[in-house]
């Protein structure tokens, strides 16, 4: 066996390829973060406590947890939220994927593109990319810190909307700001999909996405599998089925015949990208992209829109903004439904809660199913069909952490656990 600790993503893990008589003959991903409990730390709590406590779960993606867990109590409970402030959330959540996006695009997975070892090399050999993307970085933060109350693990966001609307002249010094950001961004989005290094090679790979029916999804009432029928949020757990690896801390899923599948932007991309905007659609064309992109390595591509898409989407909320008082949220079902469920697109994917009520409308039990252990599976079998066969060598390893970066993996959300009898 060979192994190489997993560098530049969220967490701790290692890849490890198997081989036979000199060759890879197996792969595993291997997650040696501690377990989380999350499932176990809600129970007996009330509804509206739930959302605050599941932010915790990422500290990249908190808006995404705090949103999903208030959808599923939202719709069980039958609790209505007013439109301006669903705009509000919606913002943070915007914001938050702005932030997560550009990490990933120019800090983490461009050194792959460019043959970098690190940051710091990247840094020093191309500071004028560097320093524009944490630029925009940044303002993200800014914008999370001023919609949500602070940047990491927002305040305002609960069941039912949200706390209070920001100031208005905080909202316009962001929106002043954005003009610049949005430059700075097509300047490094330029840089990039210019690269000639961007593999063109065609993975066979299954998708799957949230879907709304109506636009690029952020948001929905259901999940698509390959451009198929979509499937209700109530009937998800039946959908993908639950693994335990022995190596690992992580569960990892597959579609119910038992194939893998990628969540996250590759996988919105394509499923969704005719709900792009015509102004990003347009732009992504300049470059040779259209509606499908071909592999794993083309996921900074999908990123790359999405932020587009998202800047846009905000410099929109930001220029039709008005303070206002927030309503009162109380539920108009005194008996929940069996099933409290949501599912939103985090940043890295699929994101699913799952909670059942108790009378007094405490959780009795739930389940969260996170993007990146649903990614865990595709990524071994992405690594072993790229590497079958070939020397298990130093540079197989190099070429393996290349594929898990391709999933801007969060390591430490995927550590969950699952109930044994």
């Amino acid at each position: 066996m060979l192994a190489g600790l997993l560098t530049r993503v969220e967490g701790e893990g290692q890849v490890v390829l198997k081989s036979f008589n000199g060759v890879v003959s197996g792969v595993e991903v291997r997650v040696s973060e501690a377990p989380r409990f999350f499932e176990y730390i809600v129970r007996g709590r009330r509804y509206s406590e739930v959302p605050d406590l599941t932010s915790r779960i990422c500290g990249l993606c908190g808006v995404s947890y705090a949103l999903t867990a208030s959808k599923a109590f939202e719709s069980c409970l039958s609790i209505d939220v007013a439109e301006d402030e669903e705009r509000l959330r919606l913002a943070m959540l915007a914001a938050e994927r702005v932030k997560s996006h550009m990490i990933h695009i120019a800090l983490l997975h461009l050194p792959d593109f460019l043959e970098l070892r690190s940051l710091k090399e990247l840094a020093e050999s191309y500071p004028h990319i560097y320093s524009k993307s944490v630029e925009v970085v940044l303002w993200s933060r800014k914008a999370m810190e001023v919609l949500g109350g602070r940047f990491h693990n927002v305040l305002n966001l609960r069941v039912g909307g949200v706390y209070g609307f920001p100031e208005t002249s905080k909202v316009e010094a962001l929106r002043r700001e954005l003009p610049k950001v949005l430059d700075n961004f097509l300047d490094v989005a330029r840089f990039v999909l210019s690269l000639g290094s961007i593999p063109t090679e065609v993975h066979e790979l299954r998708y799957m996405a949230v879907s709304n029916g109506t636009g690029y999804p952020w948001v929905g009432g259901s999940v698509v599998a390959d451009k198929g029928s979509p499937v209700s949020i109530e009937v998800f757990e039946n959908f993908v089925l639950a693994e335990q690896a022995r190596y690992s801390n992580a569960l990892r899923y597959r579609l119910a015949p038992g194939e893998s599948y990628v969540v996250g932007p590759l996988a919105r991309y394509n499923l969704h990208s005719r709900f792009l905007r015509r102004e990003v659609r347009e732009f992504l064309s300049e470059f040779g992209y259209g509606e499908n992109l071909r592999n794993l390595y083309q996921s900074v591509v999908a990123r790359i829109a999405e932020t587009h898409q998202t800047l846009l989407e905000l410099e929109e909320f930001l220029s039709e903004y008005r303070e206002r008082s927030v309503s009162e949220a109380r539920p108009r079902s005194a008996t929940p439904r069996s099933t409290c469920a949501a599912v939103t697109e985090a940043p890295r994917g699929v994101l699913y809660h799952r909670y059942d009520l108790d009378s007094d409308l405490r959780v009795r039990s739930s389940n969260i199913i996170t993007p990146t252990a649903q990614n865990l599976a595709s990524m071994e079998d992405a690594i072993l069909s790229k590497l079958s066969g070939s020397s298990a060598d130093g540079r197989a390893i190099e070429i393996a952490k290349k594929i898990v970066r391709c999933y801007d993996p969060c390591i430490s959300c995927s550590v969950h656990i699952i109930q044994v009898t």
